[in-house]
């Protein structure tokens, strides 16, 4: 005999299409492929119909590939993290641990010191 906790508990993990959860889902996807997409300008523009090559604008489209790739890093970088607080598992979460990194497992305090002591320097 199937119990009632048993049904509903595998109807909310399975997100049915249109619902929040795989509208949240699809955000986060969309955020993912923004963050991690990469600009880029053609070389047909620095070559010419004889074939020649336009050193200054093939010099500016690298240039300009050398900074979005940079900016595109910067941007995952702090676009994807996961702050240490949220690795710790849901029972051992504390409102403390935000503020007192001794109440964090060991494995994360350092990441966990690193993020306390770069918000401070924000503040």
């Amino acid at each position: 005999m199937v119990s009632g906790k048993g049904s509903t508990c595998a109807q909310k993990r399975e997100a049915p299409e249109g619902s929040e959860a795989s509208s949240s889902v699809a955000r986060k996807r969309q955020k993912t492929q923004a963050i991690r997409a990469i600009p880029s300008q053609s070389t047909d523009a620095a070559l010419s119909v004889t074939g020649e090559l336009d050193v200054a604008s093939f010099v500016k489209a690298r240039e300009y590939e050398i900074n979005a790739l940079e900016k595109s890093m910067q941007n995952t970088r702090n676009g994807l993290t996961t702050r240490a607080f949220q690795q710790v598992p849901r029972k051992m979460r504390r409102r403390t641990a935000s503020h007192n990194v001794k109440k964090v497992p060991r494995r994360l305090r350092r990441r966990a010191e690193k993020e306390l002591t770069e918000w401070l320097d924000v503040r």
